[in-house]
């Protein structure tokens, strides 16, 4: 992947220029356990206008932001994402729906994956949280019917760019009696 890239090397503030005009939210965090970087997409997913609105640190986030699953079941604090990164864990496909700290209606629904970058000697060196909010997609992707979005079997197997069903399922906002299309 790496051959026939230039002998030169791109710096941090290279590489967090190009990250920047990503969508996806990026949110790069020391092995200290302190939130250092951010781009505007991730501010934007989580509501905050600077990366003072995550917190310092990994522990400030887990304080600041809710994070349940989609079966509505809460998180552990070890359980976060962000924590289990700096636990040194590397995963992919974490679904969460994600409320500020005050909010009780469901704010967002990030699907999270992770990044570890390493020194040439295989240390970590930064940590990394891409998100995606695909609640957003979900949304934009189906059509609304008298302010209700529409309601499917789970046994259907229907997905809208990349989102599954049960994923859009936990994006309705309010829905007062399901309709079957």
């Amino acid at each position: 992947m790496n051959e026939g890239l230039p002998p030169q090397r791109a710096d941090r503030r290279q590489l967090q220029q190009i990250i920047a005009g990503l969508t996806e939210g990026v949110i790069f965090i020391d092995p200290e356990h302190s939130i250092i970087w951010a781009n505007d997409a991730a501010l934007e997913m989580h509501g905050v206008k600077d990366l003072e609105g995550f917190g310092a640190t990994v522990t400030d986030y887990r304080k600041r932001f809710k994070l349940r699953y989609r079966n509505n079941h809460p998180l552990s604090d070890d359980g976060y994402p962000i924590e289990r990164l700096v636990a040194g864990e590397i995963f992919s496909d974490v679904v969460v729906e994600v409320r500020t700290e005050a909010g009780e209606a469901l704010e967002w629904v990030h699907w999270v994956r992770s990044l570890v970058l390493t020194d040439a000697a295989g240390t970590p060196e930064t940590l990394v949280l891409i998100i995606q909010d695909v609640c957003a997609t979900a949304r934009s992707a189906l059509p609304k019917r008298s302010g209700l979005r529409p309601f499917r079997p789970l046994s259907q197997a229907w997905t809208v760019s990349g989102c599954s069903m049960l994923t859009m399922l936990s994006c309705q906002r309010q829905v007062t009696s399901p309709q079957r299309l």
